[in-house]
C-alpha cells in the first residue's frame, strides 16, 4: 500500500461528515475502568500454562461478578486484564473495592507465594460506546491511569474524583500528578483508600510528576558490579555529576562502549534527572514500573536493542472513525506498530516485529517472540499490550531487567537503575 495510505484514509474519514456525525450519536459521558492481575507470570512459571490459564479465568470470572453486581459491563479482557464500562461512577468505585476485598478472600486458601493481586485504574469521561466496545479518550486516560498504579492499588483520575466527591461515600486522598502521552499539562492522580490496613502508596515513579520540594534530597549514585553487589557510592556534588570514558566526574577508561562524556546527573526542583551526552551510544533507564511508548523509543531486553515505531497518524484515524488499531492494521496492510531491532551502534538492522496483536510477550524460551540465543534474557522477560491509543511496556521480573533509552533530560526516580555504556548505576539518598 503507498505510504501515503494512512493519511488518505485519516483525510477521508474526516471528510465523510455523515459517518462522523452518526458516530458522534454514540458519544456520551461512561467511567472506564482497567484491571490487572500481577503474580501471574509467577504463577504460570511454577504450575504451568493450563494451571494459569485456569487461575486467571477464575479470577477474572469473580471480578466479572462483581462488576455486573455493581451495573457494569465488562467489554472485553486482554491477557489477565479486564476492561470494564459503568454509568454510575460512584458503582465503579464501590466495585473496585468489593474486587480489592475479594481477592483477599480469593487468595486465602493459597500459599502465600501464590498470591495474586490486582490494580485498578478508572476514568469518567466522553467515549463513543457502542454495544460492544467503547473508544476515544475516556478509554486512553484510563488505561494510563491503570498504567500507574501498584498492586492491591486502586488510582482514579481527576473527572472521577469530582463525581464522586458529590456523594460522601470514599475515602480518596492526591498522590501526585502525571503526564499523559498526547496532552499538555500534567493531570492529578488520586487514591481510593480501601482498608485501614494499608497506607497510601505512591504510584509508578516512571510517570508522576515530582512537587517542588524546598528540601533539596541529597542524592547518590551506587556503582553495581558485574556480580550483583555493590561497589564505590557517588554523592551528587553542587547536586550535579557527569560521567564519561574519560571526561567527567566518573572516568571509567577500561570501557569501550562509554563516550568520551556520555551522560549528565542533575537536580531541577528536587527531582533528579539523567541527560544523554553520548551522541548515539545512549543511557538506559530500567523499568520499575509499566512505561507507556512513544513513537522512536529505544527498548533494551537482554542484548536486543529495539525501536519502538508507531504510526500516529493511523491511531488518529482510528479515533476518528471508531475503529480498533489491530482493524485498521488490517485495513492499511501493515503493522499501525512495530519493533525493530537495531545494531549495536543504534542501526536499523531490517528485522521487524510486528505488533498486530494486543498483547505481545518477549522472553528466550516464552513469549510471541523468542530469543533463545540471549542468555541475558529470561524465560518470560518483558510483556507490550495495546489499550485504547496507548502501547505499554512492562518486565516480567525478568532477571537483568528492561531499559528504556533516555530522550532529553529524564527524570529518574529513587530505586532506579541507569545502564551508561557497561555501567550500572542505582539511584539512593
Amino acid at each position: 500500500m503507498p505510504a501515503n495510505s494512512v493519511t488518505q484514509i485519516m483525510q477521508s474519514s474526516r471528510g465523510q461528515n455523515e459517518l462522523l456525525a452518526e458516530l458522534e450519536k454514540f458519544r456520551r459521558a461512561i467511567t472506564v475502568m482497567f484491571t490487572d492481575i500481577k503474580g501471574s507470570t509467577a504463577y504460570f512459571e511454577k504450575y504451568g500454562d493450563v494451571a494459569g490459564l485456569m487461575m486467571v479465568h477464575q479470577c477474572n470470572d469473580m471480578l466479572r461478578l462483581i462488576v455486573e453486581k455493581h451495573g457494569g459491563r465488562v467489554i472485553k479482557t486482554i491477557g489477565d486484564a479486564i476492561m470494564a464500562t459503568f454509568e454510575d461512577c460512584a458503582e465503579s468505585v464501590q466495585a473496585s473495592i468489593e474486587m480489592q476485598k475479594g481477592l483477599i478472600d480469593f487468595n486465602a486458601p493459597k500459599p502465600e507465594q501464590d498470591h495474586v493481586f490486582i490494580r485498578i485504574g478508572l476514568n469518567y469521561g466522553a467515549g463513543i460506546v457502542r454495544t460492544n466496545d467503547v473508544f476515544g479518550d475516556v478509554v486512553n486516560v484510563a488505561s494510563r491511569v491503570e498504567s500507574v498504579a501498584v498492586p492491591e492499588q486502586i488510582v482514579i483520575s481527576e473527572s472521577l474524583r469530582e463525581q464522586v466527591e458529590k456523594v460522601n461515600r470514599f475515602k480518596v486522598q492526591h498522590i501526585g500528578r502525571f503526564s499523559l502521552k498526547g496532552k499538555e499539562g500534567d493531570h492529578d492522580l488520586y487514591e481510593v483508600v480501601w482498608t485501614d490496613k494499608k497506607k497510601v502508596v505512591k504510584p509508578a515513579a516512571h510517570a508522576v510528576v515530582a512537587k517542588a520540594s524546598k528540601v533539596v534530597p541529597r542524592y547518590k549514585l551506587q556503582h553495581i558490579k558485574k556480580d550483583g553487589t555493590v561497589g564505590l557510592e557517588h554523592e551528587l556534588k553542587n547536586n550535579k555529576l557527569t560521567l564519561g570514558r574519560n571526561q567527567g566526574d566518573l572516568q571509567y577508561a577500561a570501557d569501550p562502549n562509554l563516550a568520551p562524556l556520555h551522560g549528565r546527573f542533575f537536580v531541577e526542583e528536587g527531582q533528579l534527572f539523567v541527560e544523554d551526552l553520548s551522541e548515539g551510544k545512549g543511557v538506559f533507564v530500567r523499568l520499575i514500573a509499566t512505561y507507556t511508548l512513544q513513537d522512536g523509543d529505544g527498548v533494551l531486553m537482554g542484548k536486543q536493542l529495539m525501536q519502538f515505531r508507531e504510526k500516529v497518524e493511523a491511531v488518529a484515524a482510528a479515533a476518528a472513525t471508531g475503529t480498533t488499531v489491530m482493524n485498521m492494521s488490517e485495513m492499511i496492510k501493515e503493522p499501525v506498530a512495530e519493533f525493530v531491532r537495531l545494531t549495536a551502534e543504534g542501526v536499523d538492522n531490517s528485522i521487524r516485529f510486528p505488533l498486530v496483536e494486543e498483547e505481545i510477550t518477549w522472553g528466550r524460551t516464552k513469549g510471541t517472540y523468542m530469543f533463545p540465543d540471549d542468555g541475558f534474557m529470561s524465560r518470560a522477560h518483558a510483556k507490550i499490550y495495546q489499550r485504547g491509543e496507548n502501547y505499554f511496556l512492562e518486565d516480567l521480573g525478568s532477571r537483568n531487567g528492561t531499559f528504556i533509552k533516555v530522550r532529553g533530560k529524564t527524570p529518574v526516580p529513587i530505586g532506579s537503575m541507569v545502564l551508561a555504556g557497561g555501567q550500572l548505576l542505582k539511584v539512593t539518598q
